[in-house]
């Protein structure tokens, strides 16, 4: 069983790493199993089609975004304590070799991308953009940060500047990262 499981690992890890340098059509499940050793086969084994696969890393990044950041899409703990569970979980991301975001990656094919696998992606940033409109809300409300105009747009032009800032990284260097960062911290009002 286990053996089974490391090889599904094995796979959404290489498709990940494709994803996110070639973009959803740029690869084939070829790349993949040459990469690893393996029969196409084995990756439809675990994932029929593409999209499966697919889905499958959308579910994925949702989990390693739930856990990075302590559960804070379940609007747990405070409203900083979430925003930096968040500028953390995005750090980490970029220091283990994953600069771009799972938005960027998707985004790249997004108008080509199967009807289920454009609504799995948008879902999914739905709900990052609420949690972190939630956040900016609760956060002003509270006292802990300081902006004007509407939460929604602070929380999309945060991660719109985290994304880019990610992306930059790959070229420039994680300071980037730390700097944008540290600036997004500073327009809201934070100590950096």
């Amino acid at each position: 069983m286990g053996r089974i499981s490391d090889t599904r690992e094995q796979i959404m890890d290489r498709a990940a790493q494709l994803l996110m340098s070639r973009g959803f059509n740029g690869f084939s499940y070829r790349d993949i199993s040459s990469h690893l050793g393996v029969k196409n086969a084995a990756i439809h084994y675990h994932f029929p089609a593409k999209t499966d696969l697919a889905l499958a890393l959308v579910d994925e990044y949702r989990r390693i975004l739930r856990k990075g950041t302590s559960e804070f899409m379940a609007y747990g703990g405070s409203a900083l304590e979430q925003l930096e569970g968040f500028f953390i979980f995005t750090t980490k991301q970029c220091h283990v070799g994953r600069c771009i975001c799972p938005f960027g990656a998707f985004s790249v094919d997004y108008n080509e991308l199967p009807d289920d696998l454009r609504d799995a992606t948008q879902s999914f940033m739905e709900e990052s953009i609420k949690w972190l409109t939630r956040v900016m809300e609760v956060g002003r409300t509270e006292g802990e940060f300081s902006f004007t105009g509407d939460p929604r747009v602070k929380a999309v032009t945060v991660l719109a500047a985290l994304q880019g800032a990610r992306q930059m990284a790959r070229i420039h260097g994680i300071e980037l990262l730390n700097d944008v960062v540290a600036q997004v911290r500073q327009d809201l009002g934070l100590a950096t």
